[in-house]
């Protein structure tokens, strides 16, 4: 009867566990989504003057000379 007690304590425990995890993934995802510190993929282009990948939606120039993008570099 006491092996009994035993394991029903031990899965018990175990998805106990398993709560605490699931709670605190969706904290951290709460938290992130209201500090807006999520990164997004975006598109990215080539400088033609020095292969410099650059944002797409908003390029920024190079420190080079002749640069194709406004913008401070």
């Amino acid at each position: 009867m006491k092996f009994f007690v035993f394991i029903a304590l031990l899965i018990a425990g175990w998805y106990v566990m398993q709560w605490m995890q699931r709670a605190e993934e969706a904290r951290r995802r709460n938290v992130q989504r209201r500090s807006g510190k999520t990164l997004r993929a975006t598109d990215t282009i080539a400088c033609q003057r020095c292969g410099t990948y650059v944002p797409a939606d908003f390029p920024t120039a190079c420190a080079r000379k002749g640069c194709p993008f406004p913008g401070v570099g």
